[in-house]
């Protein structure tokens, strides 16, 4: 099932690469992050033919497609005795995350160990058939879930264990990439000998985590902590929209104020709403201490930039509409200011997830995933946060389903597969999450048992951890990143030292 490799380079001479990202929950995309991770070209690009189906005994099950890997092997090809280190993709092209996860190759040569990505089915170039024409119908995406995924990784796996003698393999994963990589270690625990999922939001996809409201109560308290004007001034600011849109002329003054780039009409008012939520929570995610293009052309510290651009516009001209519309462009906008205008609908998809699914073939595929494993909304209630009250259950996301794929969402069934978030009888896995990342309301967040850990980055942003080591980084970063080395350490100490107790 093994490919010629499409592209093969050495480690000497290494070259930088910058690509456009599409990540979970995106709306906007952008190239590899500013400051470089010091992340090396993949030593070698190949594809491996997946099995297509790999549940049923149907001719199906023996069509394959080609899913991508990049691997890098400059510090286990020394002397080809360390573990695999595979990170197991998300929702989006496979250079987004090889490009932004400088953890792995910064640790490496501590392990010799082998790198290795996997690209998820249905996104990147791993497309079955090889046609988004057949993929992305609602017959073709049959075969896109998180167990098939997985299934997929595992291959891989035992491909890499086979063909290069690897005994022990650990596992990374940011995100939903966390979500995935954690499954792994309880889903092939005899492949997978430690896992690091990052702000891996597994409660809430099981429905424990409470409360509701929490994901936009987090970015609220980010916003707040720059200045408590801010939540005050972007609760005013929708209020203001409300308002405006019910007086005479709001069509001239929507379009100015937020610099739309068709008039604007009553027709666009809920799209625009969520443009603008969109932008915040976005901001609230990747509040990374550094400019990062991770999820668009930012600031460092975006949220205090966001924050710092409405209050100043609302110092100078009182207007709180207009200094909502300031801090959501700088998101859309970025730091380089390029745009005269902003195509609200090309900035932003309205899907199955509340939080949106991106743009592009990976928005259909991600809107699938939600109209059928994953329900991952959280609604605002304009108490505990600073957004307009929006209702978002399993009624309307249903009926969105329903009406769009002829499926609707099945979250106990993906929870049932998962252990539904009882990580009790689990071992070696390390949950990490930031307090500053709104998706850590949905984390595991406690030490489950001695070998479950949950680590709590006090400055972290979403899977910061994950990021190469930079400057500028919080020493909570720090820390639980050698946290993190430790226990992984630790647990393949152990993992050799049983093995060899029964090696006879």
């Amino acid at each position: 099932r093994v490919r010629e490799a499409v592209v093969s380079t050495q480690s000497t001479g290494t070259m930088f690469r910058c690509t456009v990202l599409f990540v979970l929950l995106v709306s906007a995309v952008g190239a590899a992050s500013k400051y470089r991770d010091n992340i090396p070209e993949p030593t070698r690009k190949w594809k491996y033919d997946a099995t297509l189906d790999h549940f049923t005994y149907s001719p199906e099950s023996a069509e394959t497609f080609v899913l991508r890997v990049f691997e890098y092997d400059t510090h286990w090809k020394q002397n080809k005795s360390g573990p695999l280190f595979v990170y197991t993709g998300n929702e989006g092209p496979l250079e987004s995350f090889y490009d932004n996860t400088g953890f792995m190759f910064d640790i490496a040569p501590q392990f010799n160990a082998l790198i290795v990505f996997i690209e998820h089915r249905y996104y990147g170039e791993s497309i079955p058939w090889g046609s988004s024409e057949a993929a992305f119908t609602p017959d073709g995406l049959r075969y896109l879930s998180s167990i098939q995924a997985t299934a997929d990784f595992a291959d891989v796996i035992k491909h890499y264990k086979e063909t290069y003698n690897i005994e022990q393999v650990v596992s990374f994963g940011g995100s939903y990439g966390g979500m995935l990589t954690a499954w792994m270690r309880l889903r092939y625990p005899q492949l997978v000998d430690v896992a690091l999922a990052a702000s891996a939001p597994l409660p809430m996809m099981a429905k424990t985590a409470k409360p509701k409201q929490a994901f936009f109560q987090i970015v609220t308290s980010d916003f707040g902590a720059v200045n408590t004007r801010c939540p005050e001034v972007t609760r005013n600011g929708f209020t203001k929209l409300y308002e405006t849109v019910k007086s005479a002329g709001f069509e001239e003054a929507v379009t100015s104020t937020f610099k739309l780039c068709k008039p604007f009409n009553m027709t666009q008012f809920d799209h625009l709403v969520g443009w603008v939520r969109n932008s915040m929570l976005m901001m609230a995610m990747v509040d990374y201490p550094y400019p990062a293009e991770f999820f668009g052309d930012l600031p460092a510290w975006p949220v205090t930039a966001a924050c710092n651009i409405m209050l100043d516009e609302m110092d100078e001209s009182g207007d709180e509409m207009a200094a909502l519309a300031a801090a959501a462009g700088l998101f859309y906008n970025g730091t380089s200011g390029t745009k005269k205008c902003f195509d609200i609908y090309e900035d932003f998809i309205e899907c199955a997830d509340i939080t949106g699914c991106g743009t592009g073939p990976a928005a259909v595929a991600w809107d699938w995933q939600c109209c059928t494993e994953f329900q991952l909304a959280t609604p605002s209630n304009n108490v505990t946060d600073m957004f307009p009250p929006l209702q978002w259950n399993p009624k309307i996301v249903g009926k969105y389903c329903s009406e769009k794929y002829g499926v609707t969402p099945d979250p106990v069934r993906a929870s049932l597969n998962y252990w539904s978030a009882d990580f009790s009888a689990a071992s070696n896995i390390i949950f990490s999450n930031g307090h500053l990342d709104p998706w850590h309301a949905g984390g595991v967040l406690k030490d489950v048992n001695p070998t479950v850990k949950a680590i709590m980055i006090k400055d972290g942003a979403h899977h910061l951890d994950l990021r190469g080591s930079h400057p500028e980084d919080p020493k909570s970063v720090i820390v639980a990143r050698k946290q993190e080395v430790a226990l992984i350490k630790q647990w393949l100490a152990e993992g050799r030292a049983k093995k060899n107790r029964f090696d006879f």
